[in-house]
């Protein structure tokens, strides 16, 4: 279907909608472009308006490592297949945001229909003829990064932006199989299956 779509007209984004059963908040992960590349940090921009415009978007939580797990999620395979730079998984919390008025508190079905609000305005700022806010977006990312600075979102080009930390989106994760708990038995020293007796029994 995509490639169909870029016969007849560019396709400038992609995002795949995820609910996450681990981590609070709501936030993206995206595919990462090399150092060398022209589009260095083009990736960071579409979700660094999001978090301008959304007080319930997290961009600490923000991903943009492509590990090699992940090679056969939506995001990367649209973004190499395609050179899709905005190239998205977007997360929103099954439990809530852990920062703001609403912290330690569950989403409910407004505050989710607000964010797909701020994610449409986002999409027109991002697409706006006027770059304004979009050149002014880039070259703070820029910045930041010059500087080796925190608040790029996880796995930047900086090591303290939170390079190495554990990228645990929903795409064939943990989160769509059963735990590990569950799909253990209980074995006992000797290898074999324990089997548990109640009390009072033979």
């Amino acid at each position: 279907m995509i490639k169909c779509f870029q016969e007849d007209r560019p396709v400038v984004m992609f995002c795949d909608m995820h609910g996450h059963s681990r981590k609070k908040n709501i936030f993206i992960y995206g595919c990462n472009n090399k150092t060398n590349s022209p589009n260095r940090l083009q990736e960071r921009v579409f979700p660094r308006i999001l978090w301008r415009n959304a007080q319930a978007f997290s961009y600490d939580d923000c991903s943009f490592k492509v590990q090699k797990c992940k090679e056969s999620t939506a995001r990367v395979v649209v973004w190499r297949e395609f050179g899709i730079t905005n190239s998205y998984t977007m997360e929103a919390s099954f439990c809530g945001p852990s920062f703001g008025q609403f912290a330690n508190t569950h989403f409910s079905p407004a505050h989710l229909e607000a964010m797909g609000h701020y994610f449409c305005d986002t999409i027109l700022d991002y697409w706006d003829p006027d770059q304004s806010k979009v050149n002014g977006i880039f070259k703070e990312l820029l910045a930041l990064n010059d500087a080796s600075a925190p608040g790029l979102g996880e796995d930047s080009d900086v090591e303290a932006a939170g390079e190495g930390k554990d990228e645990s989106d929903s795409d064939f994760s943990d989160d769509d199989q059963p735990t590990k708990s569950l799909r253990k038995r209980r074995k006992g020293k000797d290898g074999k299956r324990k089997t548990s007796k109640s009390k009072g029994s033979g």
